[in-house]
């Protein structure tokens, strides 16, 4: 009788030590069900918005309410398991949807912006409980209090109601039990209409995001490991075409304020052409180039009687030619891409934007073979030039199922 304290309390300090030492790692078992667990998050945002814009140089000061500001956001994540040889290559990644609210403290400038975004949060290292971890987020903006000729005729940052989402950075996470974790970290966010209304400079913020994460479930988590099979590089040949819509203002003084201010939007298309090797299971480079039309370009604009309307002019003044070095992170369905760019040919314009330009953009394979994007083709590294909405297809490569 005198063993049963004792074997009470080895029992309930093994139950202690099991729910202070968050997750368990094993290798692969059959007769061990892998499955994946939701974990609710609240995050704190508390940053600044950055002065890459002439409104906010000019207004970012604590007077002015527009240089702090915090954000919210509540999200909902799943843990992966390693089921997928990718899950496994990412370190057991965590994506998920998240709903956000920024507020800065000139409601009038700027409104109170509520974002919907997926997210994809993956270990750069971990040990023991502590990992380094690297995130990116993309999404949809609404509720900014945009650019009003009369009302808010400041804000050339933002200048449409609705704008794009970009978020990316690093945090520290500590398991602190089997379902609770806390994160600390940096990152930057860029909010941008993708030109579809001018003026838009858009707005970038950098800020510490604190999160604590609750796993919603208490059953334990395995981790399966299997032996990575060997890897042999490959080549692909995409194609793929876009098409997307690009703002340019009135600046004369013969229609009223407001028909100069919403302008003429011009149909910019064209079509890519890539060679990628695939250098190991997640990164792909290639060099690629576009041949492009872009209404905007050497673009004049009429007025007929109180509307504006676009001067018919030689297909050939609008066209462009651009070559790009281009790198691919893949994360099993869905792909990043980063394509830094220069135009090779293009006719001079007043107002043409720089040579080198930057696209960066997301697609997924919804046929083994076949996708769909959203690229952001941008200058000076900050300013939205338009938004690609691209379809594609890829040949002459055998994809390692992941």
């Amino acid at each position: 009788m005198k063993k049963a304290p004792i074997l009470f309390l080895t029992v309930i300090l093994q139950e202690v030590i099991f729910l202070s030492s968050g997750y368990t790692q094993t290798n692969n078992t059959d007769s061990l069900k892998q499955k994946g667990r939701f974990n609710a998050e609240f995050r704190v945002d508390i940053g600044n918005v950055l002065p890459t814009n002439t409104f906010v140089k000019t207004q970012n000061t604590d007077t002015d309410g527009l240089a702090h500001y915090l954000g919210y956001s509540v999200r909902l994540a799943r843990q992966t398991t390693g089921d997928k040889l990718w899950e496994q290559l990412y370190g057991y990644p965590t994506y998920g949807l998240g709903l956000y609210s920024a507020f800065f403290r000139n409601t009038k400038k700027l409104g109170n912006p509520i974002a919907i975004y997926g997210f994809f949060n993956a270990p750069f290292f971990k040990v023991n409980q502590l990992s380094l971890n690297y995130e990116l987020g993309l999404g949809l903006t609404f509720n900014w209090n945009h650019l009003d000729p009369v009302k808010n005729p400041s804000n050339v940052a933002i200048s449409a109601d609705k704008s794009v989402y970009i978020d990316a950075g690093i945090s520290l996470k500590y398991n602190l039990t089997n379902r609770f974790a806390l994160n600390l970290g940096y990152g930057f966010t860029h909010f941008s209409n993708g030109r579809l209304k001018m003026p838009n400079k858009g707005l970038n913020t950098g800020a510490t995001k604190i999160s604590l994460s609750y796993a919603l479930s208490d059953d334990p988590i395995y981790f399966k490991k299997d032996t990575r099979p060997l890897f042999s590089g490959s080549y692909e040949w995409i194609i793929s075409a876009y098409g997307g819509s690009r703002n340019v203002i009135y600046t004369g003084t013969d229609v009223n304020l407001a028909t100069s201010m919403k302008g003429i939007n011009y149909a910019v298309y064209g079509i890519s052409n890539t060679l990628n090797r695939q250098i190991d299971y997640k990164s792909k480079i290639g060099v690629g180039i576009t041949m492009e039309f872009n209404g905007s370009q050497n673009s004049q604009i009429v007025v007929e009687g109180a509307n504006l309307d676009e001067a018919e002019l030689p297909f050939d003044r609008h066209l462009a030619v651009s070559v790009y070095p281009s790198y691919e992170l893949i994360i099993n369905r869905l792909s990043v891409i980063i394509q830094p760019g220069i135009y090779l040919y293009r006719m001079k314009s007043s107002d043409m934007t720089p040579a080198f330009y930057q696209r960066i953009g997301v697609k997924y394979h919804f046929l083994k073979d076949s996708y769909f994007g959203i690229n952001l083709r941008a200058c000076n590294f900050y300013e939205s030039d338009f938004i690609e909405w691209s379809i594609g297809h890829r040949l002459g490569w055998s994809p390692h199922r992941l």
